[in-house]
């Protein structure tokens, strides 16, 4: 499995077609759509259909959007990209993904380390006078970034090859030329070569739609034995809970009977109704509680009026003995707040 991208079983949609979303996992926003670009020019170069997924964003309202922050309601999700075709074409394609994207970041590697000889190079002194070590880093991981973007270019064939380079700019203005130079220095990346029997293990994989359908009939059902268990488990605690009632009842009445002296024509239990189970009601989420706005117990028992109660001992540490006042003695049942007299 490649690091830069995760390949989930694809599943048939329709018949002899199948269907996988990729994830593309790199921790930079860039880097994971520069993978998003080389997987979809390589779909296009396997005859596959693709399409970038919407991602709705949580935080869009109507308000956030007209007068708020102008939150959008959504956007393509460059971290995912959905392919479609068939069987063996689409396992050809994944199988040939990962050591494409596997390539392609080597090429960027190898950039790098040419800007590294370079700058270390006399040629490179002239435009070093001002640039430090802090700098220099940046200055490489931008150009990477770059050269990894005009590879993805390279493998969907949308840029013109570059000239050579000019000695009279720095080298990571041209990062073009510099990821030319790499692509030929390495023959290129063959885009459609694939291990046959990596190709033929992953058909194997493969989810037909019988077999997803039985998996979703599956979950049904499962879902609605355990609604059928928990509805006899409730039907029956109302049952219990209603001989409980019925039986103290007859008790009250055996005992009013014995006191009266007189004998019931039936028992209580007889003239009660049939048990109606009522449904189950609704279970609304409940959303966490916010503290917002929320007071202090000393501010809200000095808004209303309240004093707190001191203890005698601690009024003694304070004052001594012999204070001039009064000194309630608080019993340790009392609240801790009590309304002022």
């Amino acid at each position: 499995m490649s690091a830069h991208v995760e390949i989930p079983r694809p599943h048939e949609t329709t018949r002899g077609r199948f269907t996988v979303e990729l994830v593309f996992p790199a921790a930079s926003k860039h880097r994971a759509q520069q993978h998003h670009d080389i997987a979809f020019a390589l779909a296009d170069v396997h005859g596959l259909e693709m399409s970038t997924p919407y991602k709705v964003n949580p935080r869009w309202s109507v308000y956030e959007e007209r007068w708020g922050n102008g939150e959008r309601h959504g956007w393509l999700d460059m971290r995912r990209l959905r392919v479609d075709g068939p069987a063996r074409a689409l396992a050809r394609y994944l199988v040939a993904l990962e050591r494409v994207l596997d390539e392609v970041e080597a090429l960027a590697t190898r950039a790098v380390r040419v800007f590294g000889a370079w700058k270390r190079s006399v040629a490179a002194e002239p435009f070093l006078e001002y640039e430090d070590a802090s700098t220099m880093r940046t200055r490489a991981r931008v150009f990477r970034a770059d050269v990894l973007h005009a590879l993805a270019q390279r493998v969907g064939a949308r840029r013109q090859p570059v000239g050579e380079r000019d000695s009279s700019r720095p080298l990571w203005e041209q990062y073009g030329a510099v990821a030319e130079e790499v692509w030929a220095a390495a023959g290129g990346v063959d885009l459609e070569r694939a291990d046959g029997s990596a190709v033929t293990a992953l058909v194997a994989r493969m989810v037909p739609a019988v077999v997803v359908e039985a998996e979703r009939l599956a979950v049904l059902e499962a879902g609605r034995v355990e609604a059928e268990r928990l509805e006899a488990e409730r039907v029956e605690l109302f049952r219990q809970a209603d001989e409980a009632c019925a039986r103290e009842a007859d008790e009250a009445d055996a005992e009013r009977s014995a006191r009266d002296g007189q004998e019931a024509l039936f028992p209580v239990s007889a003239a009660r109704p049939a048990l109606v189970v009522p449904p189950p009601m609704p279970v609304k989420p409940r959303r966490t509680p916010s503290r917002r706005g929320r007071l202090r117990p000393e501010t809200r028992a000095a808004l209303s009026g309240a004093v707190r109660v001191i203890p005698a001992e601690a009024v003694e540490g304070l004052y001594g003995k012999g204070a001039s006042f009064t000194v309630l003695e608080a019993s340790p049942d009392r609240r801790r707040y009590a309304p002022a007299a």
